[in-house]
């Protein structure tokens, strides 16, 4: 399978919980989502506001497409 590439408004809906959290959770453990440095750019500032320094560390873990 591919590498799949969510955009940052689909992973704050999975932080909030929504109903597309079984599907992104899915294809975390399916190990085929990757990100970008915009997605990540997005996402960062926020996660450290709400001091989740091991989310932003899980974040950054993903692969990275350059």
């Amino acid at each position: 399978m591919n590498n799949i590439l969510i955009d940052s408004s689909v992973w704050i809906e999975y932080f909030r919980g929504s109903e597309n959290f079984l599907f992104v959770n899915d294809l975390i453990i399916s190990n085929v989502l990757c990100t970008n440095e915009l997605i990540l750019t997005e996402l960062s500032p926020f996660i450290l506001y709400k001091k989740e320094a091991a989310l932003n560390d899980l974040l950054c873990n993903i692969k990275t497409l350059k």
